[in-house]
């Protein structure tokens, strides 16, 4: 990862607590995708608790890469006081 982005120069080494923080929004998702894969199973045929169970982890497991990423982007942007400029987007 580069230490400041190549277009407007900011830094991008998050402060100490960052990666705390995100792990929070990271526990919401996750909480988030078992209740949405939860309830869909229930109203699609409520299957045995086993099949719950496994449906549950894989689909956690398989959404993983995207939780990591997303509630880190998340993250930064609500409270890391960064803003999006489309006039910077352009290399220098």
């Amino acid at each position: 990862m580069n230490e400041t982005c190549p277009c407007c120069g900011v830094g991008l080494e998050p402060e100490p607590g960052f990666y705390q923080g995100a792990m929070f929004v990271s526990y919401a998702f996750a909480v988030a995708v078992i209740l949405i894969v939860g309830l869909l199973l229930y109203y699609l045929g409520d299957p045995s608790e086993w099949v719950y169970i496994g449906i549950v982890v894989a689909v956690t497991f398989l959404l993983s890469p995207l939780n990591y990423r997303y509630s880190r982007v998340l993250y930064l942007t609500f409270f890391g006081g960064l803003k999006y400029n489309p006039g910077l987007s352009q290399p220098k």
